[in-house]
């Protein structure tokens, strides 16, 4: 069962309607039957009110990288779930000990999934310095549950792994397109071809989001 939240139920429907997009892709690829794919979408609740959120065991925050909202959004999921549950940041950058400024911060970490993420398999488990072990243990089975594979971020910092390396070879490629050493078409190519990449650098921040990669950057 999938509590969606947003400030918006059209939004949170939209959000449904991505994920019945992605069913009906594996239901044509025939790996999925119709009525297996109808089953998840059932399961899937959007809604617009936290006391929604009651019933959750793991709650997993993914609101643009600002601290404000984020400490907002964490206040309101704290007041109404279990005292149990763990809560997650899908923060990209931002040091998950920052966002687990709150009374319960040995249930917080990060779970950071890389876009896209239907089709990346890597989430990073991170701790923050009062993440207990149990914590960070059962976000790494969650993300086995789900099919990807956990890497354990077992100290934290701003960016933490992958992101520190990937955010400088961003503002590289950035730095060869401005000097006119190559086009955005090569350097994507080149990187999904020599790199194994699936997706180029500039063709994942359009996808992403300039300002979106920008705020991670900044944190």
């Amino acid at each position: 069962q999938v509590v969606l939240l947003d400030t918006e139920l059209e939004s949170a429907e939209k959000g449904k309607s991505y994920s019945r997009s992605l069913l009906e892709k594996r239901v044509g690829r025939g790996t999925m039957s119709e009525a297996d794919a109808a089953a998840i979408l059932d399961r899937i609740q959007p809604t617009t009110e936290y006391q929604a959120l009651e019933g959750c065991d793991l709650v997993i925050e993914a609101v643009f990288e600002d601290r404000k909202i984020k400490a907002d959004v964490t206040a309101k999921t704290e007041a109404v779930i279990p005292a149990g549950s763990i809560f997650a940041s899908n923060t990209s950058a931002i040091p998950i000990t920052e966002l687990a400024a709150t009374n319960r911060p040995e249930k917080v970490l990060g779970l950071h999934f890389f876009s896209p993420v239907p089709m990346m398999q890597a989430v990073e488990v991170i701790k923050g310095v009062s993440t207990a072990h149990e914590t960070a243990i059962k976000g790494k089975e969650f993300v086995r549950q789900i099919g990807k594979e956990p890497i354990m971020v077992n100290r934290d910092v701003a960016g933490f792994v992958i992101n520190r390396i990937n955010f400088p070879s961003a503002i590289e490629a950035m730095n060869l397109v401005e000097q006119c050493f190559a086009t955005v078409e090569d350097i994507d190519k080149g990187l999904r071809m020599a790199s194994g990449r699936r997706m180029g650098i500039f063709e994942t921040g359009d996808m992403v989001g300039l300002d979106i990669t920008y705020g991670a950057m900044m944190a």
